[in-house]
């Protein structure tokens, strides 16, 4: 990690290095100011530069153009002038804070960009850069945050941002400490029905539980996929791992069992045909933690029996499994 504390150039063996192997470089945090910016020239040569984590992208002659990964933490810099300058990245990792301020009013296109992680720290972060992107090729979403409050889900605004593009088809979807209630989880499902790969970790240090947490029983029965029904949420579900981190009694385990088996069919089988046919996958991984309370292995024996016939299946709680 380079983190522009001391001049490379003071270093005869560093400024005179090209580093032909570096791939991955972190320059930490530094202040905007011109006099204080680390000097970067002496990566101009790192031909095999393709992830750089920093919070600012001051011009130098870093090979920007080659990235293919940026992850930028309080940056005070214009989002769209930073991805203009690094125009082939693919994966964008954005950690908000308070008085960083994305430019909410501007549109950015980049048919390059694939994959979208944000880490909120405060409540507006997370809409004003869904209202700036305009991502068509996106195809991996995974929010984060670091607020220990309750926080505002925009429901609208996601929702748009999800089906701006027709082609934009989502296919891994992850949420972690999000507070949510399970129907705008819900409602932001609906717009995702190319999603292979779920992650949910649910939010723990609020109450009322359901109201923030989208990790309920309404969401796993609806989660039950119907044979005889013409339209199912999320029908080509591969993963779905779930944490629940808060204590809710009224978690219902035989809605979760009875979810497992609607999704699962042997490959070979009648219902394999039948489910692909209807556009349906067979779901293929299911982990299902809970922090706070023991399982009971008898309620669960239906889908451990199906780890037997190839479905990789966790169910955890303090007790093991």
């Amino acid at each position: 990690m380079y983190r522009g504390n001391c001049l490379l150039t003071k270093h005869v063996t560093l400024s005179n290095f090209h580093f032909p192997l570096l791939a991955e470089l972190d320059i930490g945090t530094f202040d905007e100011c011109e006099d204080t910016l680390p000097e970067l020239d002496c990566f101009e040569h790192a031909l095999r530069l393709c992830t750089l984590g920093t919070s600012e992208v001051p011009t130098s002659k870093v090979p920007y153009h080659q990235l293919r990964c940026l992850e930028l933490w309080d940056s005070h810099s214009s989002l769209v002038e930073i991805l203009h300058r690094c125009p082939s990245v693919k994966s964008l990792g954005l950690v908000g804070w308070e008085d960083y301020d994305p430019e909410s009013s501007t549109h950015y296109m980049s048919r390059n960009i694939t994959s979208l992680t944000i880490t909120k720290d405060y409540d507006s972060y997370l809409e004003l850069v869904l209202l700036t992107f305009n991502l068509p090729l996106l195809s991996m979403i995974v929010l984060d945050s670091h607020d220990e409050a309750p926080e505002y889900w925009p429901t609208e605004t996601f929702i748009s941002f999800i089906s701006r593009e027709s082609s934009c088809m989502i296919t891994t979807f992850t949420l972690r400490s999000i507070s949510l209630s399970d129907l705008d989880f819900l409602a932001a499902l609906q717009v995702m029905p190319s999603l292979l790969h779920l992650e949910i970790e649910g939010y723990q240090r609020v109450h009322p539980p359901d109201q923030y947490s989208p990790i309920t029983s309404n969401l796993i029965s609806r989660l039950i996929q119907h044979e005889y029904t013409s339209t199912s949420l999320v029908p080509k579900l591969h993963t779905l791992h779930l944490v629940s981190q808060y204590n809710n009694g009224t978690f219902d385990n035989s809605a979760f069992v009875n979810m497992v088996k609607s999704r699962w069919f042997r490959p070979g089988s009648d219902r394999f045909a039948a489910m692909s046919i209807m556009g349906r996958s067979c779901i293929r991984s299911v982990v299902l933690k809970f922090d706070w309370r023991e399982v009971d292995a008898e309620v669960y024996k239906p889908v451990r029996n199906l780890d037997n016939e190839g479905l990789r299946v966790v169910v955890a709680g303090t007790n093991g499994f």
